[in-house]
């Protein structure tokens, strides 16, 4: 179970902004494949919208073949004039307000958003352990 850090979310924010540059120096491409030489599963990462300072961007982590565990989804807002990026959509669930009151109809943890930007921002981590690496594609 993640434990929730106390810092600000904006400081969040820009933390994942810097993890996320550091793994995409390049975020101008369209369709990149992110893939580990230790044989780890590959993540696609997908432009899916681009505007004049703001990038929304999809992550695709399929984690093998096996119907337990599904693959992991992420949808990235970054804004570049800002230099922060915030997680919009996780496995499907979307619009995260910054608190909920216990019990909701939506079922989430009272800091849902704090939550999954932290998954996030540890999940980043977890590539650069990794060494992951982007690979532009080429499309056809």
């Amino acid at each position: 179970m993640l434990i929730p850090d106390k810092k600000p979310l904006m400081v969040m924010y820009e933390e994942n902004y810097q993890a996320l540059a550091r793994l995409v120096p390049d975020m101008g491409i369209d369709t990149v494949i992110l893939s580990s030489s230790r044989g780890l599963p590959d993540l696609q990462m997908n432009v899916v919208e681009r505007g004049k300072y703001t990038l929304t961007i999809a992550f695709l982590h399929a984690l093998d073949d096996n119907e337990i565990v599904p693959d992991m989804y992420l949808k990235v807002k970054v804004y570049n004039d800002a230099r922060v990026a915030e997680v919009l959509t996780y496995q499907n669930k979307t619009g995260f307000a910054r608190i909920y009151t216990y019990p909701n109809n939506k079922l989430r943890y009272p800091i849902e958003k704090r939550r999954v930007n932290q998954f996030f921002s540890e999940w980043l981590a977890f590539c650069a352990s990794k060494d992951y690496r982007f690979v532009c594609s080429v499309e056809a």
